[in-house]
């Protein structure tokens, strides 16, 4: 987990959302509007029964019940990972990592280990932005820095060092059993001299990445380029170069990536979101760095990389409680880039079934389709549906009295629970217009009663609680932790459609 500069952050101003909490007196005012707010009667059992009985919720379903035999494929919710194993006392290792999928550093650590096959048990642990980390933990990391693994009961902190060592005791092939090698063999003189070299250049491009998106820039009198937008760009040329001095997509060639690749992964996917919505500048699908462009596309092929991916709007909110404020450039073209990558504009009906410009779905997300990904985020809402709609009544409720640096987060806060039934309400007709086959603009019975559900909110006068604690919700929607980035996008666009109704 990267470490902040207090100091900084103290001075500076970061563009991020607010929480949104109703004062009491208007809570009370929208209390007393209505004694009888409008319900539907649609079950959250029979909606989950539904939604498991699609496609997508069958493959779902058939995962869930491996993942909690420690098999099935990778996945943010796991917990157990036998692999190989032929049951957990034979596992060497735990893995504990951040709880949201936030940090890049328990990123590279967790899809290495899912790369390798490696048994493993995971232990997820709040990051200090978030949230309060458990005594056991600090007592066994006084530190309470993530990533942390422990091995055969001793203790390692570090990223670069831990992918070190779990590539030595557990070697890949043609040296061993776990997966492809991640590191050079040792008397690959040449290969090894590569990879130090690239190790202290992926160094380089992160301390450019952060003097562009981290100090504010200087005032650009005669239209020319930042010296340190121009220092980043340079970075990544190298970094491009780099990938295209050897055959395949990684850095070191073969059929796979290693340690080198792991590295520079979870920090450039940051620097696409961070440096496109606060300096307009983008990085992949631009054609200026084709190789780069390749080389995330061949990542996208490994679900060891697309269980733990994150999306652009996840990062935004995540990274200035870790790293400090992005500081933002101006205009008219950047601000249009912002309001995308924050939902203002993009967020919609008529653009989540196709694949957005600004961030493209990966190949293997783009062959479901938008049946699938409505069909995935109709699973993940009905599958703990009560448990949402009193989150969500967050909204209407009273912050928590914890202090945390990440803007949306508020683990303390209270509910008011008298908006339960009818969020859970607008909840389920939600889901009943996700599940319909074409989803909400095809019009069909589950789109009709959730307009019908919305319209009487309106008219009853409970439209503001209810849309206060809708957009409470759909603002702290993330990836990967909630589902993937087309399913939140479909997810995020049908509550904005819902409560366009109650306007």
């Amino acid at each position: 987990m990267a470490t902040t500069t207090s100091a900084r952050r103290s001075v500076c101003s970061t563009r991020t959302r607010q929480i949104l909490v109703r004062p009491a007196c208007t809570t009370r005012r929208l209390r007393a509007m209505a004694s009888s707010p409008p319900t539907t009667t649609a079950s959250w059992t029979s909606l989950q029964e539904q939604a498991s009985a699609t496609l997508e919720g069958t493959r779902i379903k058939d995962q869930i019940s491996l993942r909690s035999q420690g098999l099935g494929t990778p996945h943010v919710a796991n917990k157990l990972r036998l692999q190989d194993a032929s049951d957990e006392s034979e596992i060497r290792l735990t893995l504990y990592r951040d709880h949201a999928g936030w940090c890049p550093y328990c990123q590279k650590v967790w899809a290495l280990i899912e790369e390798k096959k490696i048994p493993c048990r995971i232990e997820r642990i709040n990051m200090r932005s978030y949230g309060p980390k458990p005594k056991w933990f600090t007592d066994k990391v006084p530190g309470g820095l993530l990533p942390v693994i422990e091995l055969d009961g001793k203790v390692v902190t570090e990223s670069l060092v831990i992918m070190q060592l779990l590539e030595q005791e557990f070697p890949g092939e043609p040296f061993g059993p776990y997966g492809p090698a991640m590191l050079p063999a040792p008397g690959d003189k040449k290969n090894l001299a590569a990879a130090n070299a690239l190790l202290k250049e992926e160094r380089n491009l992160f301390g450019a990445w952060c003097s562009l998106v981290f100090r504010p820039s200087m005032p650009n009198l005669f239209n020319k380029k930042s010296q340190a937008l121009g220092a980043f760009e340079a970075a990544l040329t190298k970094m491009d170069e780099s990938l295209a001095s050897t055959p395949g997509p990684w850095f070191l060639g073969g059929e796979h990536p290693d340690i080198v690749d792991w590295q520079y992964v979870t920090h450039v996917e940051r620097m696409n979101a961070s440096v496109l919505y606060w300096k307009g500048v983008q990085i992949r699908g631009s054609g200026r760095w084709p190789h780069i462009d390749a080389w995330f596309d061949a990542f996208e092929e490994r679900p060891s990389y697309m269980a733990t991916k994150s999306d652009y709007y996840t990062h935004v909110m995540d990274i200035p409680p870790q790293y400090g404020p992005g500081y933002e450039d101006g205009g008219a073209e950047a601000d249009k880039i912002r309001a995308a990558i924050d939902g203002k504009t993009s967020w919609t009906l008529e653009q989540v079934d196709a694949s957005p410009d600004i961030e493209p779905y990966a190949a293997s997300e783009v062959a479901k389709g938008p049946d699938a990904w409505r069909h995935e985020a109709a699973v993940s809402l009905t599958g703990n549906g009560e448990a949402v709609a009193r989150f969500a009544c967050r909204g209407m409720g009273e912050p928590g009295g914890g202090q945390y640096s990440a803007p949306l987060a508020d683990p303390l806060a209270k509910p008011d629970l008298e908006w339960e039934e009818e969020v859970g309400s607008a909840l389920r007709a939600i889901s009943a217009a996700l599940l319909d086959e074409g989803g909400p603009l095809a019009g069909r019975e589950g789109a009709k009663a959730a307009r019908e559900l919305a319209i009487a909110s309106r008219e009853a006068g409970r439209a503001p609680g209810i849309v206060a604690c809708l957009t409470y919700l759909r603002d702290r929607v993330g990836v990967p932790r909630d589902m993937s980035l087309p399913a939140a996008n479909q997810l995020r666009a049908t509550l904005n459609w819902y409560m366009e109704l109650m306007e």
